[in-house]
């Protein structure tokens, strides 16, 4: 259950930031979006990006919840295997990224962003994708 409690932790604070960011928060916004080598944002961040990108991690977080029984989700187990793996791949693939702005091989490194990634964001991102890997291919979390 350790590695249920510390995904699920990480979920819920990081959908917590970003419903926040979405209702207009401004704690950490200076570092929540991949920057250019000049400072200014590769991306630009509206509000409902950011709800959105919270719900989703609030949905990963009912996932988990569902997986192993904490709460009743009326899909078969096997679906919420799948989708389990689908979203380990998907986290695995943002931690592990050799994309120009996000991912431990990112190739700007010099930003307040990047800093942020590869010490924060993207070690997070690794975790739960392990994570994700292991409670989608074990059998004796029910």
């Amino acid at each position: 259950m350790a590695v249920v409690a510390l995904c699920s932790a990480i979920l819920l604070f990081a959908a917590g930031f970003h419903l926040y960011w979405g209702l207009g928060g401004h704690i950490g916004v200076g570092v929540s979006l991949p920057q250019r080598e000049d400072g200014s944002t590769a991306m630009k961040a509206t509000a409902f990006g950011a709800t959105i990108v919270g719900l989703i991690l609030a949905l990963v977080l009912l996932l988990i919840l569902g997986l192993v029984g904490v709460i009743r989700l009326p899909v078969p187990q096997e679906w919420l295997k799948a989708a389990m793996l689908f979203w380990a791949v998907v986290f695995s693939a943002r931690a592990l990224s050799w994309s120009r702005y996000v991912g431990l091989f990112k190739k700007v490194r010099t930003t307040r962003f990047a800093s942020y990634d590869t010490l924060l964001f993207s070690p997070l991102c690794l975790v739960l994708g392990i994570g994700f890997f292991y409670l989608g291919l074990t059998d004796h979390l029910q």
